[in-house]
């Protein structure tokens, strides 16, 4: 394994803290497999899907879900070193729960899902950053669900504001688009949004940032 390897790997959850001889072990014996995806491919699809563990190389990956309407809801954008695909290794179930298409041109690394579970059993430390990686998932789901169960538009853009204040800090860099995404709510009603919790001193909107100046103002406006 070459520095640029061990630079990569060493990054992803389950690898972080071992040692470059540990990589080394793992990565000799472990079944992985590199593919190239184009814009707007599925990647995993509920009824289509590996028992595997993908780490994004490079790219842009969303996360989607069909809702009862038809049309799909965004629950994340996955960026290089983000991964998917070890709940479904975990549970042993035979139905992938999300979407995962390539929201552009992305390469993306896997590992067998046999291979990752010989390798949680064998390394400690692999299994302890295991279990940390799926309590934090499970924290950004509840979230998610607190964020998308908020009855108006304002109190769930605020809901989530909040949520990305208290773990990221004060200034939230993303775009409308994606804003509007991420909450599933359309472009005017964000934008309508926006403009109140300007007008009201609890944000500062520019142009691909916000800043969040009073969240304490936002938080009245969950409850």
């Amino acid at each position: 394994m070459n520095k640029e390897h061990y630079a990569f790997i060493s990054k992803l959850f389950p690898f972080r803290d071992l040692k470059e001889k540990q990589l080394d072990a793992i990565f000799n014996d472990a079944s992985v497999d590199i593919k190239t995806f184009v814009k707007d491919s599925v990647i995993y699809a509920p009824d289509s899907y590996e028992k595997r563990v993908g780490f994004v190389i490079d790219g842009e990956c969303s996360v989607e879900r069909k809702r009862s309407d038809g049309d799909k809801m965004t629950l994340n954008t996955l960026t290089k070193f983000s991964s998917f695909g070890i709940m479904a290794v975990l549970s042993g179930k035979d139905e992938y729960p999300t979407i995962i298409r390539a929201a552009r041109t992305s390469t993306v690394m896997f590992i067998d899902g046999d291979d990752m579970i010989a390798i949680i059993k064998k390394y400690p430390t692999v299994a302890m950053n295991v279990m940390r990686f799926l309590a934090d998932r499970v924290s950004f789901l509840n979230d998610k669900i607190n964020t998308l169960s908020e009855k108006s538009t304002l109190s769930r853009l605020a809901n989530h504001l909040l949520r990305c204040y208290k773990t990221g800090g004060e200034r939230i860099t993303v775009s409308k688009s994606k804003l509007a995404t991420q909450i599933d709510v359309g472009r005017a009603s964000l934008y309508r949004d926006l403009d109140t919790l300007t007008e009201r001193g609890l944000i500062s909107v520019e142009q691909k940032s916000i800043l969040i100046i009073d969240p304490i103002g936002l938080e009245r406006i969950i409850k």
